[in-house]
């Protein structure tokens, strides 16, 4: 009886070591919970795994803070929405972990490795003030920062090369012999299968073109009834019949608020980019699953309603990056749990009851008409003005504000964005020569009072 029982324990042994095997990626990740008996190896997990995922966070938000590289955040958290709708795990949903311990480490002794870097920089500065660049001592601490340049960054490279572990960045003799024996040819096979590995899960070309296929669908979908909608937004556009194109623009949205969450998921599962366009499809899988599109729908707008906050008040520049990483933790649940409803949706061959999917159109056609209403006041409230509502975060992702931000003085050439700023603007000029004629006249009337 004792050998029957054991032989559980042996199968699942040897499925983990064939896992192991079969992906290269799996050491480099935190790997299962130790579980609540190890609570030491449970804490160093748990420790690994926040650090991690804050760099992945870290990392996709300092790309959504520049222009281009939006695209390839977007593409990401689309690939996600494709893993998830593939399997129909919300596990699944976050790739990027494998290597997320490991980035987490590199991140955090990178930034020690910098600390004497600064000090001897702000030596040299120091040096450089007070003695002059040719001076012999400030020469010398010249030399000893390149020096300390060269080291800390062969050092750090060759941490990476050897596994970006704790021990890699803290014994560098041992990460020598590890290079020099890459001389025999199974080591140099094994890395060459990580770094395989590692490539076929970033995939930037794969991820960008994903993203790319999904903005230029949104914008398609969004461009008219946006364009309507903000046409009662211009100051010389007040006549009834921009008003009623205004409406018609809001009551288009409302079904492209309904459809494109799951058209996005649709494309990217299919790889076709005309699948964005295949409307049929996706009403099918909302009639069959009306409860997930329902939950799925109102969670993505209510996760991307506060990123609106944003556009009130234009950031400086420097200060985009404060903004992006509350866009990927914000938008990144929502999307995961779309493709979630979207493959609930597929999966069920049969359509629920009316009695079920008709009040929960009735429900949601007033909610997606508030939505796109809000839309409709953006322009009033933002400093983009007419612009605002063309960056919807929920199907855009992030956008550069930076590069709608004008200079001062072509924002004064514009007209106003309102009449009533026109007319403050017009009388800004007459106050200021009133105010001129006033001083001038100042002395002049205190010489005539003391005149008799």
């Amino acid at each position: 009886m004792s050998v029957p029982e054991d032989q559980p324990a042996v199968s699942e042994g040897t499925s983990l070591l064939a896992a192991a095997q079969t992906d290269p990626l799996a050491a480099v990740g935190s790997g299962m919970f130790p579980g609540v008996r190890h609570p030491l190896r449970s804490l160093w997990w748990l420790v690994k795994t926040v650090i991690g995922g804050g760099c992945v966070v870290l990392v996709l938000a300092i790309m959504a803070a520049i222009p281009g590289l939006n695209i390839l955040t977007l593409g990401f958290l689309i690939n996600a929405q494709k893993q998830v709708a593939v399997s129909g795990r919300i596990r699944d949903g976050f790739p990027l972990l494998k290597i997320a311990p490991r980035l987490g480490i590199l991140t955090v002794f990178t930034l020690l490795f910098c600390i004497p870097l600064r000090i001897q920089a702000s030596r040299l500065s120091d040096a450089m003030v007070l003695l002059g660049p040719q001076h012999q001592q400030t020469q010398r601490l010249q030399s000893v920062l390149l020096f300390l340049q060269w080291l800390i960054a062969l050092h750090l490279l060759a941490a990476i090369l050897n596994g970006c572990t704790v021990s890699c960045f803290l014994r560098p003799i041992r990460n020598i012999r590890r290079l020099l024996s890459w001389r025999q040819r199974a080591k140099r096979q094994q890395v060459s299968e990580v770094l395989q590995a590692l490539m076929q899960l970033l995939s930037p070309w794969q991820h960008f073109v994903l993203g790319l296929r999904g903005f230029l669908g949104a914008i398609l979908w969004l461009l008219l009834p946006t364009t309507l909608l903000v046409s009662y937004s211009a100051p010389d556009r007040a006549k009834p019949v921009f008003g009623l194109l205004s409406f018609l623009g809001g009551l288009l949205l409302i079904p492209v608020f309904a459809w494109l969450p799951w058209l996005q998921v649709q494309q990217a599962v299919q790889g076709r980019f005309m699948a964005i366009f295949s409307v049929r499809s996706v009403r099918q899988a909302i009639r069959s699953a009306p409860l997930a599109w329902m939950l799925s729908t109102v969670l993505l707008y209510l996760l991307t309603f506060p990123l609106y906050l944003g556009k009130i008040r234009l950031p400086p520049q420097d200060a985009l990056l404060i903004l992006t990483p509350f866009f990927v933790l914000l938008t990144y649940p929502a999307r995961l749990v779309a493709a979630w409803a979207w493959r609930r949706g597929t999966v069920q061959a049969e359509p629920a009851s009316r009695w079920l999917h008709i009040p929960v159109r009735l429900i949601m056609f007033p909610l997606l008409g508030l939505y796109s209403f809000f839309l409709l006041l953006t322009p009033s409230i933002s400093e983009l003005g007419r612009s605002a509502p063309f960056e919807n975060q929920a199907f855009l992702g992030p956008v550069p504000y930076a590069q709608w931000r004008q200079p001062q003085r072509q924002r004064e050439a514009l007209p106003a964005s309102h009449p009533q700023q026109d007319q403050q603007e017009q009388t800004k000029p007459e106050r200021s020569h009133e105010k001129q004629q006033s001083e001038q006249a100042g002395p002049a009337s205190k010489d005539a009072v003391g005149q008799p």
